[in-house]
């Protein structure tokens, strides 16, 4: 399967193989391939809170002839490809294979973009997932209900997550006078109208009514 095909929590902290020759040679420079040419990248998937999902490159691949070898990478330079980037590139979970190999790098990364418990649970919630940014998995696009006119969508960050409340970070500033603001903390949840389910923004004022 292709990147832009496959969900991101099969590959959020999962070894990928990106096969991609066209991909990999932006990266030649860095690889110790000892003069051979790779068509290909082994890599390790997380979020970026502030930039999405995010492969973090631990070496070179080359895949031909039924084999695949893995060659070293200079960490001298940024060593990363954004998911929307990889989007046409071949995805393959090598997560068992070489987990004890890149045990250290995976800690690392892991420790570096770590995001409190409460944030973490939002990624696993299944409701969301229709609502998620392809790219930027914490972000949700959530429509905001105004009595005079026509609800608002705009994009708001998970932060956490208590019963069926959510509370994110507004990202964009809204058009209408709706009393937050870009940056503001705001509670939101999952709701039915008519036949689907949407996101919608919940004021103060009705979050304290279902409290």
């Amino acid at each position: 399967m292709k990147v832009e095909e496959t969900f991101f929590r099969d590959m959020y902290h999962q070894i990928c193989l990106l096969t991609d020759a066209d991909l990999a040679q932006k990266f030649y420079d860095m690889l110790e391939m000892d003069g051979e040419k790779p068509d290909g990248l082994l890599t390790y998937g997380y979020i970026d809170k502030e930039a999405g999902f995010t492969f973090s490159i631990l070496g070179g691949a080359q895949t031909s002839g039924g084999r695949l070898k893995i060659f070293p990478i200079n960490y001298k330079k940024a060593a990363l490809i954004r998911r929307g980037a990889a989007a046409e590139s071949d995805v393959k979970i090598l997560t068992d294979d070489y987990a004890l190999a890149f045990r250290d790098r995976m800690e690392m990364i892991n420790d570096t973009y770590a995001v409190d418990e409460a944030c973490e649970r939002t990624r696993y919630i299944k409701n969301l997932d229709p609502f998620r940014h392809p790219h930027y998995p914490d972000d949700v696009v959530v429509y905001f209900l105004s009595k005079d006119s026509k609800p608002e969508l705009l994009w708001v960050r998970c932060l956490s997550v208590d019963g069926k409340i959510l509370t994110g970070k507004l990202l964009n500033e809204p058009a209408k006078d709706l009393g937050c603001h870009e940056g503001d903390e705001i509670k939101f949840g999952v709701v039915q109208v008519n036949d689907q389910k949407v996101l919608i923004y919940l004021p103060p004022a009705e979050v304290d009514s279902l409290a």
